[in-house]
């Protein structure tokens, strides 16, 4: 009932954030920070916006994403994915609150994008996914910034993430710690 009741006030909070800025993630400009040579994967940390830097851990096939600081709980889809290029921060008059990251999603011939609001952690407070939009959903960026409109209201330690309703079976099928 939260989930729902948070995702119905943030579809009208959009106007609460001042503005989006975006950067390029590349993933061969970062910075190895560890690698996994029997699983195949990795972590790294790349230049974000703000002062937040853009933490990736990949492993078996699949990404997950923290912003600002590194959250410990690996969060992501099931499928197979991989990320894609651009970052859109999210800020309002209290600074950055919420990052928009476009994932792929690929499996078994099947594949689908999603829209992952996180949001930005600090350090005494890691961020966390906030929500998941279908990309093939109407009007999916702009549900994506209403929800991250209400990122800084988000409790990462008891908010259950919001799927979007509607969302297809391979974005709908999230593996975070708020499942």
């Amino acid at each position: 009932m939260v989930s729902v009741l948070f995702a119905v006030i943030a579809l009208t909070a959009a106007p609460a954030l001042a503005q989006s800025s975006y950067t390029p993630l590349d993933l061969d400009a970062c910075e190895v920070l560890k690698v996994y040579e029997e699983a195949g994967g990795a972590d790294l940390r790349c230049p974000g916006h703000g002062g937040f830097d853009v933490f990736v851990s990949e492993g078996d096939a699949r990404m997950d994403v923290d912003f600002g600081v590194r959250n410990e709980v690996f969060e992501t889809f099931s499928a197979f994915n991989s990320v894609g290029k651009t970052v859109e921060w999210l800020e309002d008059e209290d600074g950055v609150q919420a990052a928009v990251l476009r994932f792929l999603i690929d499996v078994d011939g099947r594949s689908a994008e999603a829209l992952v609001v996180s949001k930005v952690g600090l350090r005494d407070a890691p961020g966390c996914v906030v929500a998941i939009v279908d990309a093939a959903a109407e009007q999916a960026n702009g549900v994506a910034r209403g929800l991250g409109a209400m990122a800084k209201f988000f409790d990462c330690g008891s908010d259950s993430v919001v799927i979007v309703p509607g969302a297809r079976g391979l974005v709908a099928d999230f593996s975070g710690a708020n499942q």
